[in-house]
């Protein structure tokens, strides 16, 4: 007896699409440098150098705290949003 395996047509088939590579690609950078951009500037306030402009109190927390949450927070989003382009792109 031979075990069921399933057939797979021309159609269902992986394709490699050089067009849809690249638009993903394009994508993926663009999120990196969305993070990038955050988390170097959060890096940078976080500087000796900056240590004034690190401490401006803001409703009674530094500006460096406030800055470093918003890195956590952007990461979370940007994940989710990357995650959340991918399956649709996947169906």
């Amino acid at each position: 007896m031979k075990k069921h395996e399933p057939k797979q047509t021309r159609e269902h088939a992986p394709v490699y699409d050089k067009l849809l590579h690249r638009k993903k690609r394009k994508y993926s950078f663009l999120m990196l440098l969305i993070f990038a951009v955050v988390y170097f500037f959060a890096a940078i306030i976080a500087t000796a150098e900056l240590k004034d402009i690190a401490a401006v109190d803001i409703m009674g927390l530094p500006l460096a705290f406030y800055v470093g949450t918003l890195v956590f927070v952007a990461g979370v989003i940007i994940t989710r949003i990357y995650l959340v382009r991918s399956m649709k792109d996947w169906n």
